[in-house]
């Protein structure tokens, strides 16, 4: 792999902790229980804007990276598996958390599904590339689904519990998932 492809790959996940950083300090600000706030006006707009530049500027980055890199090996999870995997997901999830749970459909639930996809695709290219053994490819794996889970349990119980509750509840998926990218991130800089 060249180090221009890794290089975008580490930057576009720290890119994407950045975002989540900001994503919180956003949710704090904007989404305390009892506090009325314009959540797009002012230091909330800024806030949001970063947020949103952050975590489409990793996006981007990351992509570019992934495309970018040599595969020298077999994928284990080839770029059409995860995104068909990720949209029959979101649908079941979406019916799901719906129907089931009668939970209101949100952004969120994109955002948890995208993540995981975009994650899935990160680590796979890197073992595919030889960079990621294939233990810490797993490894990788089984602490993306644990944030995963987290989020989606969480995203799920939201509008039951009471609204500080939920407050503090709503930052916990932010929190995971940024810690999943540092870990990502962590290990491959540590090497395969």
């Amino acid at each position: 792999m060249t180090n221009g492809a890794f290089g975008k790959i580490i930057i576009g996940q720290i890119l994407l902790v950045i975002c989540c950083i900001f994503y919180l300090i956003w949710w704090s600000i904007s989404y305390r229980p009892g506090v009325e706030v314009k959540r797009a006006g002012g230091l909330n707009g800024i806030m949001l804007l970063i947020t949103a530049f952050c975590g489409l500027a990793g996006i981007a980055v990351s992509i570019y990276g992934v495309n970018a890199v040599q595969k020298t090996g077999h994928l284990k999870i080839t770029g059409i598996v995860i995104v068909a995997g990720g949209i029959i997901a979101y649908v079941l999830l979406l019916l799901i958390t719906r129907f089931l749970f009668q939970r209101q459909v949100t952004t969120e639930l994109v955002l948890i599904t995208g993540w995981v996809m975009l994650e899935l695709t990160v680590i796979s290219s890197l073992n595919g590339a030889g960079r990621l053994s294939d233990t810490r490819f797993w490894i990788l794996a089984v602490v993306v689904a644990i944030a995963f889970t987290i989020s989606i349990v969480l995203y799920v119980l939201y509008y039951r519990m009471k609204p500080m509750k939920a407050f503090y509840a709503a930052m916990v998926p932010l929190i995971t998932e940024a810690v999943s990218m540092g870990v990502i991130t962590a290990v491959v800089l540590t090497g395969k």
